[in-house]
């Protein structure tokens, strides 16, 4: 009868565990979009469009480059957004994967990040008058 009890309950503990497992698959996919949108938005805007407008030389010719290509311009400065609020919600999503591990590091992570996004929205501001 024990034997019967045992068979019962053990596969309902395994379809928790799967769900877990699959849960956490599911956050760890997220995050790591997450993480794949920062990377590609922060290229853009620090490597390549760096690379097309400033001219360290002369900045009359940078100036010209940039008023014959103000979308692209515009585009810089609207990856370089994206990238500030792609990295708000990372650690959130990381914060569901690492808080079983250590509840206040993952939250100290969380902190950091949250207040790390004004002050690099405050300094897109200054970098383009």
């Amino acid at each position: 009868m024990e034997l019967a009890k045992t068979k019962l309950i053990q596969p309902v503990n395994q379809n928790c565990k799967h769900k877990k497992n699959v849960s956490n698959k599911k956050t760890a996919r997220t995050a790591g979009l997450f993480y794949l949108a920062v990377v590609v938005t922060r290229t853009f805007s620090l490597l390549y469009i760096p690379a097309q407008f400033i001219v360290p030389e002369n900045r009359s010719l940078a100036v010209q480059r940039i008023g014959s290509s103000q979308t692209l311009f515009r585009l810089c400065i609207l990856s370089g957004l994206l990238c500030y609020v792609f990295f708000l919600f990372l650690p959130l999503g990381l914060y569901k994967l690492l808080k079983p591990v250590h509840a206040n590091y993952a939250a100290a992570m969380v902190i950091l990040a949250v207040i790390s996004v004004p002050i690099s929205f405050i300094n897109i501001q200054n970098k383009f008058p």
